[in-house]
């Protein structure tokens, strides 16, 4: 953990340390006093404590790039005050206001005054199999004063006092902590939107159905229940299309099956069990999403 001085030198070693601890992230100072801390806790949750005074912190696309698998923070505000931007929301945190940022998009904090942060790592899988793929607001809080906000800190402080927690018990506070939060982050469905109810099925058959190499449009509308025609109009309305959603959907899961494992499996029975047809393309479709190819990503994930 760095120390909490005002020195140039020890800025660099703060960012260093967010980089060891939290990820890929970038830096600047304020004017006035700058002090930084950073500390992982939680024990098996991927979790820091984070001290700022007098900094922005910040990622740009570079940044994701690096990031690796695509999860989201969720930020607990517990001294002090900061501010969010993402997605063109900005927001105010002040002490037990929480906050949900998507890794895989650009966004900042900005620190002037002494600020204590609890950050903590929600997997994507957690977030889409609990919201049912619903689009979530991010940059905006949830406020201090709601009860879901009371709940979900007092689970999340609690969990940081004990460096001891397993696996199971993690994977636990995961799920409550999202089930907790989903009122508050579900962004408004659009009334009436006669397409909605047909990407959510196809959301989830896909899902379901991931390994299937034919997985393409014609099998989806026929499971669901709908025409080809209908089932592209879903997803341009959430400006994909079913092709890149399920090349995503493999990609993502391909990832968080290698992080489960620790990188001690073989990349050729991925490839077939996510529904790719060859491991050329799997590697090629792995490297242009995570910037690095499966192979890396597999030592990356076996070092941790």
């Amino acid at each position: 953990m760095s120390s909490c001085t005002d020195r140039t030198d020890d800025f660099d070693k703060w960012i260093h340390n967010i980089n060891d601890i939290c990820g890929p992230f970038l830096a600047s100072p304020k004017a006035g006093r700058f002090s930084g801390s950073v500390e992982k806790v939680g024990g098996a949750l991927d979790m820091s404590r984070v001290n700022i005074q007098g900094a922005d912190l910040y990622r740009t696309p570079k940044e994701i790039q690096k990031s690796g698998v695509p999860d989201f923070f969720c930020v607990f505000q517990i001294v002090g005050c900061s501010l969010v931007e993402q997605v063109g929301n900005r927001s105010s945190l002040t002490p037990g206001d929480i906050v949900l940022v998507d890794s895989t998009l650009p966004f900042r904090f900005s620190y002037q005054d002494l600020s204590q942060q609890i950050s903590l790592i929600l997997p994507r899988h957690i977030i889409e199999r609990i919201l049912n793929l619903s689009k979530v607001e991010l940059g905006v809080k949830i406020p201090a004063e709601s009860h879901i906000a009371r709940f979900a800190t007092n689970l999340i402080l609690e969990a940081s006092l004990h460096e001891n927690l397993g696996p199971e018990e993690g994977a636990a506070i995961l799920d409550s902590l999202a089930t907790l939060i989903k009122p508050s982050i579900l962004r408004g469905i659009r009334n009436g939107d006669p397409y909605d109810k047909v990407f959510r099925s196809a959301s989830e058959f896909v899902k379901n159905n991931i390994g299937e190499p034919g997985l393409n449009a014609t099998m989806v509308a026929s499971a669901i229940g709908t025409s080809v025609r209908s089932l592209h109009r879903a997803f341009a309305c959430k400006t994909i299309t079913l092709s890149e959603y399920v090349k995503t959907q493999r990609l993502e899961m391909c990832a968080n099956y290698i992080k489960a494992n620790k990188g001690r499996l073989n990349l050729t029975e991925v490839v077939y069990r996510y529904g790719f047809g060859s491991p050329s393309y799997f590697s090629t479709a792995f490297k242009g999403r995570f910037g690095m190819t499966p192979s890396d990503y597999k030592k990356r994930c076996a070092g941790n």
